[in-house]
């Protein structure tokens, strides 16, 4: 059943020349009567390729997990990321695509008594507005997503869109807690099958991710964090996995970009580096070296396996909420929980990539646990630098936000860096936002700016000043 609904998603991908973000699908129930059946698999298929299309590989360069070689790749990693870069993304992967989705669904499963297609739908809508903010910082919602007249939307500041993502999760949980045992999605789910309790238990979980992103804002998160977690999924094989096809209409956007341009974009060598200097076994498993390259696909080739073309994506995995909690424990004051939580993260990560104990041993033995850290700065930088390898291929934009609260890892400047939207020259901190906000919204788009400080790259956001 799956397959099937895959197959119809992506066959309108096939009618569409290839282009730097035509991996952001467009479908036609969106401005449709079709049923909730219809509209949800689109929901989660665009939220699922939301993390890794255009926007996460402009991330994956600006954090160095990738580098651009040709064409608009490069530009990115010389950060010439201007108006125009994201403009599809906010339009059809965001806001006229997946969050749009989720706002229909709202409104029919609310009108027809389907709490758990209501739930999924708040649960998705709160991630899609998590990535919208973490890119700009204020964004359109209370008045946005409302019909034609939200083109024109004012923007909510950054600590009023966090609310909202929380309120959302919260009430998504609520929802899964009082869904009848009967009814609501099953094959149209393609994550969960309309299982409520596994829903309930992720958004939980992005409820800690969410809450961990305001450190720099509030020393409580930490303690609300690990309560979110003891109610979170506790196992790799319960996380909220969207598995894509096996073909190149149904492919995970990795793969398919690497496919359709190849030798654009190759493994960052800060992460190279990184990765070499400990002999790190996870590298077999996210490059292949030819020609002088680190490759990070290779078609044919299955043991590169975040670019395999049915490659699953987590809207968040269980080695991330590992550390997450690691983390959260260390700003607690509890150091031998986190010291223990982040090595069985480390370790979750080894063998989610299929690196075996023998072969993971030898890393553990100066690698685990905090053996020889004594500051708190030291010991979480362990934590975020691993947190960074293990993000590799499945959540850039996570590994970008723990770098503007933390500053770890700690990235150099490309040399090749232009000032030309960040003329401080520092790790990008935003956005710009698109040109179609300039052009259609620009009275509340001005607005916006100005509240922010400016409409540069240099410019930090609310939740990571």
């Amino acid at each position: 059943m799956k397959t099937i609904y895959l197959f119809t998603l992506f066959l309108l991908l096939s009618l569409f020349p290839a282009c730097d973000f035509g991996d952001i699908n467009v479908d036609p129930t969106r401005d449709s009567d079709a049923g909730l059946n219809e509209i949800l698999p689109v929901a989660l298929t665009q939220s699922a390729r939301n993390i890794l299309s255009i926007g996460g590989r402009v991330t994956g360069t600006v954090v160095q997990h990738f580098s651009g070689t040709d064409a608009q790749p490069q530009s990115y990693t010389t950060y010439f990321i201007d108006e125009q870069t994201l403009t599809t993304f906010w339009e059809t992967g965001l806001y006229a695509g997946a969050m749009k989705d989720c706002a229909i669904i709202i409104e029919k499963a609310q009108a027809q008594d389907q709490p758990i297609y209501e739930g999924i739908a708040k649960t998705l809508m709160a991630f899609n507005l998590a990535l919208a903010t973490t890119y700009w910082g204020d964004v359109p919602y209370s008045e946005a997503l409302k019909g034609t007249a939200s083109l024109k939307s004012s923007y909510d500041n950054q600590e009023a869109i966090y609310q909202s993502i929380q309120r959302l999760l919260d009430e998504a949980i609520v929802l899964f807690e009082n869904a009848p045992s009967v009814g609501g999605p099953e094959g149209d789910d393609l994550i969960y099958g309309g299982d409520a309790n596994r829903w309930k238990a992720s958004a939980y979980a992005l409820k800690a991710r969410y809450l961990m992103h305001l450190t720099k804002r509030d020393d409580k998160v930490a303690e609300a964090a690990l309560s979110a977690i003891e109610n979170a999924f506790s196992a790799s094989s319960e996380q909220p996995d969207f598995f894509f096809g096996n073909t190149d209409n149904e492919s995970n956007p990795l793969a398919l970009f690497g496919k359709e341009r190849a030798m654009q974009m190759v493994v960052g060598d800060f992460l190279v580096n990184l990765m070499n200097q400990k002999s790190d076994p996870r590298r077999s498993k996210y490059w292949l070296f030819e020609d002088g390259k680190y490759l990070y696909f290779k078609l044919s080739d299955i043991t590169l396996v975040r670019t395999q073309k049915s490659s699953p994506i987590p809207l968040i995995s269980y080695t991330e909420l590992l550390f997450l909690k690691a983390e959260a424990q260390l700003r607690a004051g509890q150091d031998t929980k986190a010291s223990q939580t982040y090595t069985m993260a480390l370790i979750n990560s080894m063998e989610q990539v299929g690196v075996t104990a023998q072969q993971y041993n030898p890393y553990l033995a100066f690698n685990a646990g905090f053996s020889g850290l004594t500051t708190f700065e030291e010991k979480l930088e362990r934590i975020i630098t691993q947190k960074y390898i293990a993000l590799y291929g499945q959540n850039p934009n996570e590994a970008w936000v723990d770098y503007r609260r933390t500053g770890f890892p700690q990235l150099g400047i490309p040399s090749n860096a232009t000032s030309s939207f960040n003329p401080s020259l520092v790790i990008p901190r935003r956005y710009l936002y698109p040109i179609s906000e300039r052009t259609t919204n620009n009275e509340h788009y001005e607005a916006a700016i100005t509240k922010q400080g400016g409409h540069l790259m240099d410019v930090a956001m609310w939740a990571f000043e």
